[in-house]
């Protein structure tokens, strides 16, 4: 067997961080690992250290009401298409592997076009067109949520959770005399999150509590605080392993990634999901997490106006606090996805 792997993923954190855990995992039993990506920002920022060969594609989505802004996506996909399958000629991978995003389009296409065996992994509660269409070429789909919408069930699935980074671990959460809430929303920030946090900030509170918060890239800013209040702000959070541990709760949007992290990670979690996720994935993400019941999980209606949602965190912190509801209930849906997918691939190319 080539011990050459292909992996692609592009446009969000989740995509990418799961893309960057298993490529991890393919190098660390004598893999070399080549990844396809996009051109957006976090496309180049994630990638930036990774000292595997990174390519950067200028795929576009095939999501339009524009017919005209829709056969020019299409065109340059074509073209992509075609660089891609030059690629692949050169150094033929055992494998490729679509982590998520509309670039996994044609780099998985390209490769079902020379023979190679493709693999999708579907992180959220509803797949995305992408995923939808690849699922029907691929010799198997590795879903997060047994429950995946829009993904038809047939012998190819395989329940493998989401691949997420090695260093996170669940640690008990110990209580201080202040609460420590991390928040954070998204790899870019969020700024539904952002507005009700700058709200919470002013409020008097019982207790001292202290906020660490990811505002994203561009969005530091000077906010008046209470005087119980201690609050730092930071446009990307590099050690998020160290602050999963270091905190007594997370208010965060419901992105795949961040729903797999909360599952090893168990801490009290206040979920506002991203009104625009294609086809409100994140909404099913979040109700998904709280069905399975293994620690406190709040799931915010986005659709309420600022004051009400700001109002809504602020209760669930309370109720956190006043019930002392820190610890974990049960043991969650945690799969080690990485292992999985690791496995079912290299068994699959082998045979």
């Amino acid at each position: 067997m080539n011990k050459y792997i292909a992996i692609s993923a592009g446009g969000t954190g989740g995509h990418i961080n799961a893309a960057l855990s298993l490529g991890e995992r393919f190098q660390e039993s004598g893999f070399e690992v080549l990844f396809f990506t996009g051109t957006r920002y976090l496309d180049y920022q994630l990638f930036k250290d990774n000292k595997s060969k990174v390519l950067h594609l200028d795929s576009r989505p095939l999501r339009s009401k524009n017919p005209l802004i829709l056969f020019k996506n299409v065109v340059l996909n074509l073209f992509v298409f075609l660089s891609v399958i030059f690629k692949l000629i050169i150094k033929r991978p055992s494998a490729i592997l679509g982590a998520g995003g509309y670039v996994c389009g044609p780099t998985l296409l390209a490769g079902k076009l020379l023979g190679i065996k493709v693999y999708i992994i579907e992180q959220n509660a509803v797949a995305g067109l992408t995923n939808k269409l690849l699922s029907k070429i691929s010799n198997k789909v590795f879903l997060n949520f047994e429950n995946t919408r829009g993904i038809k069930k047939d012998h190819k699935l395989v329940i493998a959770g989401n691949p997420i980074r090695s260093k996170i671990k669940y640690s008990d959460n110990e209580t201080s005399e202040e609460v420590r809430i991390l928040v954070f929303g998204g790899s870019l920030g969020a700024k539904q999150i952002n507005d009700a946090v700058e709200k919470l900030v002013k409020r008097q509170w019982p207790k001292k509590i202290h906020i660490i918060h990811q505002v994203g890239r561009g969005n530091l800013s000077n906010l008046e605080v209470s005087q119980n209040i201690k609050y730092e702000q930071k446009e990307y959070l590099n050690n998020m392993d160290e602050l999963y541990q270091w905190a007594n709760i997370i208010i965060a949007r419901a992105g795949a990634s961040t729903i797999s992290e909360l599952r090893v990670a168990r801490r009290p979690s206040i979920l506002v999901p991203f009104p625009f996720a294609t086809d409100n994935h994140q909404k099913f993400n979040a109700e998904e997490l709280k069905k399975e019941n293994c620690f406190y999980v709040n799931v915010i209606d986005y659709n309420k106006n600022l004051e009400s949602i700001e109002q809504d965190i602020f209760d669930a912190i309370n109720e956190v606090v006043e019930k002392n509801l820190y610890s974990p209930i049960g043991e969650c849906a945690n799969l080690d996805a990485c292992k999985i997918i690791f496995e079912q691939v290299v068994n699959d190319v082998r045979n």
